[in-house]
């Protein structure tokens, strides 16, 4: 029979892999976004000045980095509060019983 630590090990890993899963889609969604802002740039390119375009890039580099950032920090933070809830709790695997 497996351990409580065993099982918590477990359900940590899987809830990791799924929080993983989770801001991996936001980060997708993030490298749209920016290709989306860069295809709409070199849209606008074509009818406003070089300087206009510069002012009004909002989602330059250091944007996208810092939005990147705050998903991944969000992430981890999910994680870390479910590790510590986890650790509360004790496991056990109930067994079949036949009656």
């Amino acid at each position: 029979m497996a351990s409580s630590d065993e099982i918590k090990r477990v359900v940590l890993f899987q809830i990791h892999r799924n929080v993983v899963v989770f801001y991996k889609t936001y980060l997708s969604i993030l490298e749209d976004m920016s290709k989306d802002h860069k295809i709409m740039k070199n849209k606008m390119s074509a009818h406003l000045p070089e300087e206009f375009l510069d002012n009004v890039d909002y989602f330059d580099k250091e944007k996208y980095n810092y939005i990147r950032k705050k998903i991944l920090d969000g992430g981890n933070e999910v994680y870390r509060e479910l590790e510590s809830s986890l650790n509360l709790l004790d496991f056990s695997i109930k067994q079949n019983e036949r009656k």
